[in-house]
């Protein structure tokens, strides 16, 4: 086709009054003069005339035309193959008919614009014409128009556009609802249908359709077509960026809840002389047992040389101390240590060495005032900005922000609305306070890939199924080791906001132990009002000694912390998803949504604690920005 417009311009360049660069000639076109439709005997012959006028319906003189006829006309030809507009931009050829039957098309094509066919039949017996005019009100730029014709099959029957069954007759596809396609050489009826689909960048986008119609001998049947709008189906194929945020609230798994309750105890408690029957301070806590940070270490280093609540059947090495929680001084706010005996009632408190646990009964206040006030020397804010960071973890997992890439692949052959996807996790976004901000408690944003952080599986792939406007997306599940992801989290992210890589550099770098040890050595040692330079000593305690359990309580302390997950590390849990997307503001002249909008995920986790595995439910909600289409 682009050689025969090249010839037939070529053929005018000679011609001083046609000038193919023309700027009247945008939006040119051509114009069928008479019907389109024709119906000839045996050697009988026609004219075929068309007009050729630009965008404003003004004729185009001298222009070149070109007019071809198929190899299999039956013996028909045409008088020329190529001709000029008249001054009143008309060109026209005679056609003659074979000896033969034949149906086909007589093709004529313009310089520029788009071509126009006529529908020929040659036959020696008397058949009907059916000739088209199709109307649109809608406002879709329609850039593709097909038009059927089926005998008798009712417009009803076609309720898939996608799929119209085969018709006896297609005309020539058009560019605009302007065309007029025809049907020669229909035999008599009065049962024929006639349908035109429509299309926006290959996308089926609006549809009409009439039938009963009747066809006469030797006339020209007129049907008029109002196209309708579709409903563009979206296409979803391609690559999208998925935002996620899920909601564990009330659903954790075993191995988080134990860490964030365990980083939750080195801040709970904010009453030094202990409340155990009424919220003394106000603070809308209690009972309240110690005044932490200082509490917390204290239960540590008290670990260290007195083990209580035991029986009287255990040692000092053996006692299994199964009701007392990790940083929870409780008992020696409700228990006489120095009276304390598992051997005459259980249970009892038990020393490493003479008076490791009697002493805690007049050195625990100001043990834990000695390691509150080098706690406070060194981050004044530490209470605030503790309990803050362990908010931020718990809304870290709570609220979890991760991100991922969904793609999705264009369907298998026969499985128009199945499209195999694959699921990818990326990120998580974590926010945290920043106290060393200015103004203090900054929000700050951390991500970090999932792959480095207990995820064991990043990858799963499934096959969507699409209903209407909405994506369903089936159960998935991914490899995750919670216990890994919440120490991650932890470790790399919060502590360096405090700027210590885990929680025992920290403490050890925020609690003096010299001068705690020694402090407490002479409490212990010379009493209450023992002072480091008046004091003594004694023997089952040197100052040495003292400061070693400060600084090997401290370091017990981080460990205790970040270990509370210790056994989970190697457990692989699950994480299973599924869920649902709407496609937001499709492009009718693609099908692709702008947007995945109003996405929601139902999933559950699963862990193995003590041999058992145990599981959780999940919600989540989720948008999705296109990356590239497919």
């Amino acid at each position: 086709m682009v050689a025969v417009v090249a010839t037939l311009v070529a053929a005018a360049c000679g011609d001083e009054t046609f000038d193919p660069m023309d700027p009247r000639l945008e939006g040119a076109r051509l114009e069928i003069v008479g019907s389109p439709a024709v119906n000839l005997r045996y050697g009988q012959t026609t004219e075929l005339r068309v007009r050729y006028v630009d965008a404003d319906g003004m004729p185009i003189a001298n222009a070149p035309i070109g007019f071809d006829l198929p190899a299999v006309a039956g013996g028909s030809r045409l008088s020329a193959l190529q001709t000029s507009t008249t001054s009143g931009g008309e060109a026209a050829v005679d056609l003659t008919a074979g000896d033969s039957d034949a149906m086909f098309q007589v093709q004529v094509t313009p310089p520029i614009g788009d071509d126009v066919f006529f529908d020929i039949a040659v036959s020696d017996t008397d058949l009907g014409t059916i000739v088209v005019s199709i109307s649109y009100a809608g406002d879709r730029d329609l850039n593709r128009v097909d038009t059927f014709l089926y005998d008798g099959v009712s417009c009803s029957s076609l309720t898939d556009v996608s799929l119209l069954p085969t018709a006896i007759r297609m005309a020539p596809s058009a560019s605009s609802v302007a065309a007029m396609p025809a049907f020669a050489g229909v035999p008599v009826g009065n049962d024929y249908t006639v349908a035109v689909r429509a299309q926006t960048g290959g996308v089926n986008a609006a549809f009409g359709c009439r039938d009963g119609i009747v066809v006469q001998a030797r006339e020209e049947t007129a049907v008029n077509i109002s196209l309708m709008d579709l409903e563009i189906p979206p296409d979803f194929a391609g690559v999208w960026d998925l935002d996620n945020r899920f909601d564990f609230t009330g659903s954790l798994p075993g191995s988080v809840g134990t860490f964030i309750d365990v980083l939750d105890e080195l801040t709970d408690d904010s009453s030094i002389d202990g409340e155990r029957f009424s919220d003394t301070d106000m603070d809308g806590v209690f009972p309240e047992y110690g005044q932490d940070p200082g509490a917390f270490v204290t239960d540590i280093v008290m670990r260290r040389t007195c083990a209580w609540e035991c029986s009287a059947s255990e040692t000092f090495d053996t006692c299994a101390q199964s009701n007392h929680r990790l940083g929870d001084i409780s008992a020696i706010y409700l228990q006489n240590f120095q009276s304390w005996d598992p051997t005459a009632s259980s249970p009892g408190a038990i020393s490493s060495f003479t008076g490791g646990c009697a002493a805690w009964e007049f050195a625990h206040t100001f043990a834990q005032n000695q390691i509150n006030s080098t706690i406070n020397r060194t981050l004044p804010g530490f209470v605030t900005d503790w309990t803050n960071l362990a908010g931020d973890l718990a809304r870290a997992i709570n609220n979890a922000h991760i991100t991922s890439v969904l793609t999705v692949n264009r369907p298998m052959a026969g499985a128009e609305f199945a499209l195999p996807m694959t699921h990818e996790l990326q990120e998580m976004v974590v926010v945290v306070r920043d106290p060393t901000s200015d103004p203090p408690g900054m929000e700050v944003e951390f991500r970090f890939g999932l792959a480095e952080a207990g995820f064991r599986s990043l990858e799963a792939t499934e096959v969507l199924t699409v209903d209407g406007t909405t994506l369903n997306i089936p159960e998935h599940s991914f490899t995750v080791n919670y216990g890994e992801l919440v120490l991650y989290i932890y470790r790399q992210l919060l502590m360096r906001v405090f700027g210590y890589a885990d929680t025992g550099e920290l403490l050890a770098g925020v609690v003096d132990c010299t001068s705690v040890g020694e402090n407490v050595w002479a409490k212990v040692c010379c009493g209450s009002e023992g002072e480091p330079e008046t004091c003594g000593g004694c023997s089952f305690l040197s100052r040495g000694g003292a400061i070693s359990l400060c600084e090997g309580g401290v370091m017990a302390a981080g460990t205790a912390l970040e270990g509370a997950i210790a056994s989970y590390l190697d457990s692989d849990g699950t994480m299973t998803l599924s869920g649902t997307v709407d496609a937001g503001m499709i492009d009718e002249t693609n099908a692709r949504p702008a947007t995945l909008e109003s996405g929601v995920w139902s999933g559950f986790w699963g862990e193995p604690m003590m041999g058992d595995m145990t599981t959780g439910s999940f919600t989540g909600t989720f948008t999705g920005t296109p990356r590239t289409s497919m």
